[in-house]
């Protein structure tokens, strides 16, 4: 069984804007609704929670409104929010559920997802054979696409998106490495707006001249 969180509790200091990141509009609707949807149209999903902070009210507002789940963490960063979340779904009780199960986290600045390439990256996970995965970009497709990778690792960028099991124990992880722009293109900056937008364009033109 997998629980996929979506994580919304975040500061958000690097948008510069008084606008909590996951309720920035996109495409007409918040940044984090194109994210759940996409969770939502995943096959391989049983649950999905959003995990908000006091940083976000208006985020866990809109969550609670749209009919989702919420738990709403200390906002103390992702690891100690992680460890938290962790400790929460333990109390919960799914049917055919225990406490090894899955759990994916996906970052709310993830506009771009889509259902299918978190099924596809749940059964790369579920066939590695390690207990947690890192979703991965490499740097060099962010020169590509003259992207500012936000979080550099040697030569990869964590994308946000991430699989555990819920028992909280040390695990020795796998890292998926994908050349993908949806994964690339975490939104933290009024720069990484300017670059979806211009993508968004491109994919529009592309689509109009079909």
């Amino acid at each position: 069984m997998v629980t996929a969180v979506i994580m919304a509790g975040g500061k958000g200091t690097r948008m510069r804007s008084d606008m909590e990141k996951p309720m920035v509009q996109i495409k007409g609707k918040p940044m984090i609704q194109h994210v759940y949807e996409a969770v939502n149209a995943a096959y391989e999903v049983n649950n999905l929670f959003t995990a908000t902070s006091k940083y976000t009210p208006l985020t866990t507002d809109f969550i609670r409104n749209s009919g989702l789940k919420v738990i709403e963490t200390p906002g103390e960063g992702y690891v100690n929010d992680l460890g938290f979340l962790i400790h929460q779904l333990s109390k919960i009780t799914f049917e055919g559920s225990n406490n090894d199960d899955i759990l994916m986290t996906i970052s709310a600045d993830l506009p771009l997802i889509t259902g299918e390439i978190i099924d596809e990256v749940i059964m790369e996970y579920k066939e590695c054979g390690k207990p947690a995965m890192c979703v991965a970009v490499p740097v060099e497709y962010f020169r590509e696409f003259d992207l500012k990778p936000h979080m550099v690792m040697g030569d990869i960028v964590p994308s946000g998106l991430n699989i555990l099991r819920r028992n909280n124990n040390q695990q020795d992880e796998e890292v998926l490495e994908l050349r993908k722009f949806e994964l690339a293109l975490n939104i933290n900056s009024p720069e990484d707006l300017i670059s979806l937008e211009k993508y968004l364009n491109f994919k529009a033109f592309k689509q109009a001249i079909k």
